[in-house]
C-alpha cells in the first residue's frame, strides 16, 4: 500500500503543473472502453493495464499464464513504442493476477522483459475478476 500511495502523490505532484493541453495520447490499435492506452505528460508515459488481447482479433488469448504474461508484455511494447519508450524506460509496473499462486511463474517470463539490472520499482496484487476473464494485467509509468 505504501508503493501504491507513494506513486499516487509523485503522478498527482508531477501533474499539478502541467496543464490538460500539454497531455499527449497514443492509442495504437483498439481499446475496450473508454481509455486511452498511454499518455505522456512531460518526460512520464502512463501506459494503462494491459492484458492478453490478440492484435490481430482483439480477443484474449487463450492459454496458460506464461503465454498471457508474454502477450501483455508485447502489448506493452507495441504501446511504449508508440511512444518512443521501451522496457528499459519503465520505472513503475502494478502486476494484478487473478491468482497469485501463479506469481513464480508470471515472475520468470515477467523478469526477461526488463534490461539486467532496470527492473522497475513494482507491485503485485490479487484480484477477484479482470476484463474478458483475463488472468494477468499490467501497467506502467515509464521516464525519459
Amino acid at each position: 500500500m505504501h508503493t501504491t500511495r507513494m506513486l499516487l502523490l509523485i503522478t498527482v505532484v508531477t501533474m499539478a503543473g502541467c496543464m490538460q493541453d500539454q497531455a499527449e495520447y497514443y492509442k495504437p490499435g483498439n481499446v475496450i472502453g473508454p481509455y486511452s492506452p498511454a499518455v505522456q505528460v512531460g518526460r512520464l508515459l502512463f501506459v494503462s493495464g494491459q492484458i492478453a488481447l490478440d492484435p490481430n482479433t482483439g480477443e484474449l488469448l487463450d492459454g496458460d499464464i506464461e503465454q498471457e504474461t508474454r502477450q501483455v508484455l508485447h502489448n506493452l511494447r507495441v504501446v511504449l513504442g508508440s511512444a518512443g519508450y521501451d522496457s528499459s524506460h519503465v520505472v513503475n509496473a502494478t502486476v494484478y493476477l487473478r491468482n497469485m499462486g501463479d506469481y513464480q511463474r508470471m515472475n520468470a517470463v515477467y523478469g526477461s522483459f526488463f534490461p539486467e539490472g532496470k527492473h522497475p520499482a513494482r507491485v503485485a496484487v490479487e484480484v477477484s475478476a479482470l476484463p474478458k476473464q483475463a488472468n494477468i494485467e499490467i501497467a506502467v509509468v515509464a521516464y525519459k
